[in-house]
């Protein structure tokens, strides 16, 4: 594969009021044959800017849950190797020369990668250690599972680990963090009511406390300075809202006098 060759891969990005970061992933994408942007409704440039790369092809999709979003975009896809990628994201320079050599093997179907999170451009200090996730993988080897967030993709063959690395641009304040939370912890409470997961008011009472201390001492967020308490206090908050709306809605489910979980 010559270097004026594009990249035989469709990559997709599903987005929503993704300005701040679109440009960048673009930017990283420009040599790969296709881009999908499956947008949910973006009211800022996010759609203008995506449309100014030749190689990205826009569409919109109403907002059904990160699940069934990213699974959309996978359809979109019309070559053979696909790579996922958040819009505040980026391939390390060693994640795309491995890739070229990937995709023209015969043994793996999947790469597992690293991905190497960096809040203003530094990494923060503790004793966890880097996600492994799944990213390129070959369209027909991969389905997503069906939840509202924190999502997987289910691949059906081998699948290659490498120390290659996904870098995850994390430029939030930390109000807009506490936003995420919100809105993640909310989703993440709807996925364990539809399972018929059920919470105790002791946990509701002790998750925000106990995670706290596992966050800041056990996973070593205390050598990151205050950063490290705001981190593990957003952790903390984050399992609170999720735990506190899962019992909200049981609550009002009984109250409608309906038996939770069916």
């Amino acid at each position: 594969m010559s270097d004026s060759t594009p990249i035989p891969i469709s990559a997709y990005i599903i987005t929503k009021n993704e300005e701040d970061n679109i440009r960048r992933v673009l930017d990283n994408l420009r040599d790969f044959a296709e881009v999908i942007v499956v947008d949910s409704g973006s009211t800022d440039n996010t759609l203008a800017i995506a449309e100014s790369y030749p190689n990205t092809k826009v569409s919109f999709n109403a907002w059904p849950g990160f699940g069934e979003q990213k699974a959309h975009a996978l359809s979109l896809c019309s070559h053979p190797w696909v790579l996922n990628l958040d819009a505040d994201e980026t391939l390390a320079d060693t994640f795309i020369a491995e890739l070229k050599d990937f995709i023209q093997q015969d043994q793996f179907v999947a790469l597992q990668s690293r991905r190497l999170l960096y809040r203003w451009g530094r990494r923060p200090r503790s004793f966890g250690k880097p996600e492994r996730l799944i990213r390129l993988f070959r369209k027909d080897k991969g389905e997503y599972d069906n939840r509202q967030v924190h999502e997987s993709i289910n691949i059906s063959g081998p699948v290659k680990d490498t120390q290659a690395a996904i870098l995850h641009h994390e430029n939030l304040s930390y109000s807009q963090r506490i936003e995420k939370s919100v809105f993640y912890a909310r989703l993440k409470a709807r996925d364990k009511f539809e399972r018929g997961d059920k919470v105790s008011f002791i946990v509701v009472i002790l998750i925000f406390p106990l995670s706290f201390i596992r966050t800041y001492f056990i996973k070593g967020h205390f050598l990151d300075g205050l950063q490290g308490v705001l981190t593990s206090i957003n952790v903390a908050f984050y399992n609170y809202m999720k735990y506190a709306n899962l019992w909200d809605m049981h609550n009002r489910k009984l109250t409608q006098g309906q038996k939770p979980g069916k």
